[in-house]
C-alpha cells in the first residue's frame, strides 16, 4: 500500500510538472516544450540564452524550488509526512512485552535477607503522546501498564548470612537464631502509570533530536510465596564462664553446635538451675586437639538432686508451609527527569532512546500468615520518604513504517530502583505476647528464684512492656536496603491520529 501511494504521488507530480513551470513564468525546455521567447533572441543568444534559458541553471532551479515547495505543502496538508520537522497531533503506542526481574531487601539489625529471583512478567502497556505542533514545541505524554507473573520463580528467605535473625544473651553466652527457607512464587501482578510534560525536539545534535521532560511515575507489584520449605536452628556461643566449646574452626570452616539447654527442677517443680551443652576440648601430648561430641555433666546442687529435667532445643526444627508463607505489596512512586533522543535513518525508519532519573518514595507491606507472633494481614511495613530512593530507567526503540500513519516498533527497557536506610515497622500479635508477659509476672511473683533467673525475667518483662506501650509495634530506623531491577523486550504499534 505504501509503495503504491508513493508511485501514485510521483506520477501525479510528473503530470503536473508543466503547470508548476508555467506558474513560475517559464516552460520546461526539453523535446516537448520550448521557451516561447527563444525565437526573439538576438544574435548573441539573447537574455535567456545568455543566462541559462532552457536547461540553464537559473530556470531549472526555479522549477525545482517551486516543485519542492508544492510537494512539502501537499504532504503537510495531508498530515502524512513522517519526516516533518514539526511533530503535531496525537500518537498512540500499544506494546506487548516480557521482562526479567529480581527484587531483594536486606535488614541490618534483624540480620535477614529476602529475595525473589528469576521473576518473569508478561506486560501489556500503552502510551499516548499529544504534540502541540506549529509554533508550540511541547508535548504531553501519559502511559499505563499491567503485568502478570509468568511461570514459577524462587524466593529465598535468608536469616543466616547476615548473622541470624535474633539473639538472646545468657550468663554463659549468646543464643542466636538461624534460618533459611526456599519457596515458590507465582501468580504475582504489577501495574503502573506515568505522566510527563516535555519540550519536543528542544535540542539538536546533527540529525539527533532531543526532548527533555519532567513527569511522575508510579509502579506497584505484588508477590506471593507458597509451598515454602525451611530449616531453623539456634546456635550457642559460650563465653569465658562456660566450660564447653560450641563453635570450632578448621581449614576455613566454622561449625557451631545447636543450642541445647537442660533445666533442672525439684519435687515441687521448683527451678534449681540449668546448663548449656557444648564440646569438650582435649589436647594430647603431641599438641593435637580433639573434641568430644555434645557433652554435659549434671551440676552439683546444694539442695539435693533434681527430680525432673527439662530439655530446651530452642528454635531448631524443619518446617514446610504449603499455603501462603509470604506476601508483599511494594510501591515506588515519585517525580522524574528524562531525556529522549530520536534519529531518523530515512523516511520510513528511525531509532530512539531515552534515559530517566527519578526520586521515588518507597513503601512495602508484608504479611507472613504462619507467624503466630505477628499481626495479619499487615505483619511488616517498610517506608522511605523523598530523597532516600532513586530510579534509573533506560530504553531503546527501532520503528519502521507500515503505512503512512502506522509504525511497527521493537525495543528493550532497563529499570533499576534502589532505596537505602528505609524505616522498618513490625506489628506484634498482642494476644501472643500478652500471654508471655502474664506468665513472666506469675513466675516472678512466686518468689524463690535464683538471681540469674530473676534477672532474665525482669529483662524480658521490661522489653515486653516497652512493646506494649508502643502499641505492640517495633520500629527500626534506617533498617532496610531494597533493590528492584528488570530488563525487558517489547514489540508494539505506533498509530498517528
Amino acid at each position: 500500500m505504501k509503495s503504491f501511494n508513493k508511485m501514485l504521488l510521483n506520477v501525479s507530480l510528473f503530470a503536473m510538472f508543466p503547470v508548476f513551470a508555467n506558474a513560475a513564468g517559464t516552460y520546461y525546455n526539453g523535446n516537448l516544450y520550448q521557451n516561447p521567447q527563444s525565437k526573439y533572441a538576438s544574435g548573441n543568444g539573447g537574455y535567456y540564452s545568455k543566462y541559462g534559458a532552457g536547461r540553464g541553471y537559473g530556470q531549472e532551479n526555479m522549477v525545482l524550488q517551486q516543485r519542492t515547495t508544492t510537494v512539502t505543502k501537499t504532504k503537510s496538508q495531508s498530515g502524512q509526512s513522517k519526516t516533518s520537522d514539526k511533530k503535531q497531533g496525537f500518537v498512540l503506542n500499544a506494546n506487548l512485552g516480557h521482562e526479567f526481574a529480581n527484587w531483594e531487601f536486606d535488614m541490618k539489625q534483624a540480620g535477614s535477607k529476602l529475595h525473589y529471583d528469576n521473576l518473569r512478567w508478561n506486560i501489556i502497556s500503552g502510551e499516548g503522546t499529544y504534540y502541540f505542533g506549529n509554533e508550540t514545541p511541547m508535548q504531553i505524554k501519559f502511559g499505563a501498564r499491567y503485568g502478570k507473573q509468568y511461570g514459577d520463580s524462587s524466593m529465598i528467605d535468608d536469616d543466616i548470612s547476615n548473622g541470624g535473625y535474633a539473639y538472646q544473651d545468657w550468663a554463659e553466652g549468646r543464643q542466636t537464631g538461624n534460618a533459611i527457607s526456599v519457596g515458590t512464587s507465582n501468580d504475582g501482578s504489577q501495574y503502573g502509570f506515568n505522566v510527563g510534560f516535555g519540550l519536543t525536539d528542544f535540542f539538536r545534535l546533527g540529525r539527533v533530536k532531543m526532548t527533555p521532560s519532567v513527569g511522575y511515575r508510579y509502579l506497584k507489584y505484588e508477590l506471593t510465596t507458597k509451598d515454602n520449605y525451611g530449616l531453623t536452628m539456634d546456635t550457642f556461643m559460650g563465653n569465658s564462664s562456660h566450660p564447653f566449646i560450641n563453635c570450632i574452626s578448621s581449614g576455613g570452616e566454622m561449625q557451631c553446635d545447636p543450642f541445647v539447654l537442660f533445666e533442672f527442677y525439684d519435687a515441687s517443680d521448683k527451678f534449681m538451675g540449668s546448663i548449656v551443652t557444648g564440646r569438650l576440648e582435649t589436647v594430647d601430648e603431641d599438641g593435637n586437639v580433639t573434641y568430644t561430641s555434645i557433652f554435659t555433666t549434671i551440676p552439683s546442687f546444694s539442695t539435693g538432686y533434681p527430680t525432673s529435667v527439662g530439655v530446651d532445643l530452642g528454635d531448631t526444627y524443619y518446617y514446610r508451609q504449603l499455603g501462603t508463607s509470604h506476601k508483599y505489596e511494594t510501591t515506588w512512586m515519585g517525580p522524574y527527569l528524562a531525556l529522549d533522543m530520536e534519529y531518523d535513518i530515512n523516511s520510513d525508519n528511525f531509532v530512539s532512546g531515552g534515559i530517566e532519573l527519578g526520586l521515588p518514595t518507597y513503601n512495602s507491606e508484608g504479611d507472613q500468615p504462619y507467624r503466630v507472633d505477628w499481626m495479619h494481614p499487615k505483619s511488616v511495613e517498610d517506608k522511605a520518604g523523598f530523597g532516600k530512593a532513586y530510579h534509573i530507567g533506560l530504553n531503546a526503540l527501532w520503528s519502521t513504517a507500515i503505512t503512512n500513519s502506522m509504525m511497527l516498533s521493537f525495543g528493550m527497557t532497563y529499570d533499576y530502583y534502589h532505596v537505602k536506610d528505609a524505616d522498618a515497622s513490625t506489628f506484634l500479635n498482642p494476644l501472643y505476647y500478652q500471654a508471655i508477659l502474664n506468665e513472666d509476672y506469675a513466675e516472678l511473683n512466686e518468689g524463690g528464684l535464683d538471681s540469674e533467673r530473676a534477672q532474665l525475667l525482669n529483662a524480658e518483662i521490661q522489653t515486653l512492656e516497652m512493646y506494649k506501650a508502643a502499641g505492640w509495634k517495633i520500629e527500626n530506623k534506617k533498617e532496610i536496603e531494597s533493590v528492584y531491577k528488570s530488563m525487558g523486550l517489547r514489540v508494539g504499534l505506533n498509530i498517528k491520529f
